[in-house]
């Protein structure tokens, strides 16, 4: 893989997003690459763990040197729409999916970053919303998949500003779940995600309100439950 490479780990997939020499930005190529990796291992059922390669950025956005390429409307109406039912394809893999922060994430970066169930970052790492300044707005689904998480209220002061967040002010937007202090962030994803690795986790990445019962049905009684009701 180009933009991607993957280790297969006991308990979890490592992904490693390589995209040095674009300051790891997404382009078509690597979204492309993503969905591809997504199909590749659309049978995987435990957690999922990404990280940047890249010792400044987690993900800088979109490829600004390919957009210029571009010479139409339509043709970067296009290429994003692609990118988006890119990202689209990795927020539905039914996975647990943490991203681990140790670089910037930034317009386009924060709109992968939606896509993830758990959102880790190291306390060195800055968010923004940075499309404003370039005269845009989010356009790969990040935008309404922060408004459900966020509310769209919250959201449009953040946009609008187009501040660079410390880590700190991240986490307190909701925008991260953890900020991971003193020691190595990807060793704690490793433990985090044997804890993950659990058949009953399995099922919840799967799990939509219209599908809680059948879910619920397929747990009880499961080897874990039973292993559970043996202690009471």
């Amino acid at each position: 893989m180009e933009f991607f490479q993957v280790h297969e780990h006991p308990h979890h997939l490592q992904v490693h997003f390589l995209a040095r020499e674009s300051s790891n930005a997404l382009s078509l190529a690597g979204a492309r690459e993503l969905a591809g990796l997504v199909r590749s291992y659309r049978n995987w059922e435990k957690p999922v763990v990404v990280v940047s390669d890249h010792p400044r950025f987690f993900c800088s956005g979109g490829n600004l040197t390919a957009y210029k390429k571009l010479k139409s409307k339509a043709a970067g109406f296009k290429v994003n729409c692609e990118i988006a039912s890119c990202l689209e394809r990795f927020r539905k893999w039914p996975v647990v999916k943490l991203a681990v922060v140790e670089g910037d994430a930034l317009g386009g970066g924060l709109e992968w970053l939606s896509a993830f169930n758990f959102r880790w970052s190291t306390p060195e790492a800055l968010f923004s919303f940075w499309q404003r300044r370039i005269g845009l707005s989010p356009g790969w689904g990040g935008g309404a998949a922060w408004a459900e998480l966020l509310g769209e209220d919250r959201l449009r002061r953040v946009m609008s500003e187009a501040l660079l967040l410390h880590a700190g002010e991240a986490k307190f937007l909701g925008l991260v779940d953890k900020v991971v202090t003193g020691w190595s962030i990807r060793e704690a994803a490793g433990q985090w995600a044997r804890h993950m690795d659990h058949p009953s986790v399995r099922q919840l990445a799967k799990w939509r309100a219209r599908d809680e019962l059948r879910i619920f049905a397929s747990l009880w009684m499961s080897e874990a439950h039973s292993a559970a009701l043996e202690r009471w």
